[in-house]
């Protein structure tokens, strides 16, 4: 693998993780003011989630625009650090909330990145295709 190939692999996890944090915080802080399990009601635990999981697939998408060409390493580095974030959450007790619901809101967060990332797939199955003759 070339060096070029290398930092932009690097570069595009970084601006992922950036955009995830940024998009993360406007979904969950701006826009609800916070999503905790034992303080939020149902409708913003839903709607707050969802927004999450957006925020992650346009983390996802961010970093493919960096990485044009298709690196599966990137999006395994961007759950490595989903991953590693969320045990250091879970395990030092910062979020208050069930661990069910942080194990759960992390893998929404690792599959929207995937599925950012992987955009082009899934819009072109999704994509209307003429009758063929």
């Amino acid at each position: 693998m070339k060096t070029k190939q290398i930092l932009l692999i690097i570069a595009a996890i970084i601006v992922g993780e950036i955009a995830l944090i940024i998009l993360t915080t406007i979904a969950q802080e701006v826009l609800f003011n916070g999503i905790s399990y034992s303080s939020s009601s149902r409708s913003t635990l839903i709607f707050g989630g969802a927004a999450t999981a957006l925020a992650a697939v346009g983390a996802g998408f961010l970093a493919r625009l960096v990485k044009k060409t298709y690196s599966i390493i990137v999006p395994i580095g961007m759950s490595v650090f989903i991953i590693t974030e969320m045990t250091f959450l879970i395990t030092s007790d910062r979020t208050g909330d069930p661990v069910w619901f942080d194990i759960i809101a992390g893998s929404s967060l690792i599959i929207g990145v995937w599925l950012g990332y992987h955009y082009k797939s899934w819009i072109s199955y999704f994509s209307f295709k003429p009758a063929q003759n």
